[in-house]
């Protein structure tokens, strides 16, 4: 049998390496809302800082934040107060959340499929990745139903039979899915979880 690789030939090394590093960055999943509330409310205090400044530069302060109760606290406070160290900590921390919501990318929707092209990017929504592997997994004899769940790079199926000897069909099944995967090649592999229980009638 011919496959696709004999007719067009093995890509090059760097343009595969190419290829999947753009469609992992394409697919990759965006921690958008985060950023706008964090930007929404940065913007916000930007703005009442900016209108206090203004205000109390033309003679007639606005009084919208305690720029004087905080002035004098600052004045007569050291570094060494507990209040202004556990403040420090929590600011600490609340820099550091937010840098870790930034870098740690949130739940895909989509996964990356090989095409060994730069200029070609596929991605297959997980719910049609769950469909698909559920029909592949209808197909092997002696499944009476299938549920498959994905998480990350882990995939369980759940398989339903009337069988009573089940001892090859959890073999069966992952090789099933394994096919199934094999043809749509994803780019990151997936672990896959096969579990049968057996159900009457």
């Amino acid at each position: 049998m011919t496959t696709v690789e004999e007719v067009l030939g093995r890509p090059d090394q760097g343009v595969d390496r190419r290829a999947k590093r753009i469609a992992i960055h394409t697919f990759r999943p965006r921690r958008s809302w985060p950023a706008i509330i964090i930007g929404f409310l940065v913007l916000v205090v930007a703005v009442i800082a900016a209108a206090e400044v203004i205000a109390a530069l033309a003679g007639n302060p606005l009084r919208l934040l305690p720029v004087g109760t905080a002035t004098d606290y600052v004045a007569t406070t050291t570094w060494s107060e507990p209040s202004v160290q556990i403040a420090s900590a929590i600011l600490a921390l609340i820099g550091l959340t937010l840098i870790v919501v930034a870098l740690v990318p949130g739940r895909g929707r989509w996964m990356a499929l090989r095409t060994d092209d730069p200029a070609l990017v596929v991605g297959l929504t997980r719910s049609a990745l769950r469909r698909t592997v559920a029909a592949a997994v209808q197909d092997v004899s002696g499944v009476a139903g299938a549920h498959v769940r994905v998480r990350g790079n882990k995939m369980r199926i759940h398989v339903s039979t009337g069988m009573r000897d089940t001892r090859g069909l959890p073999a069966e099944v992952t090789r099933a899915v394994e096919r199934r995967l094999a043809e749509l090649a994803p780019l990151r592999s997936m672990r896959i979880i096969t579990q049968v229980r057996h159900t009457e009638g």
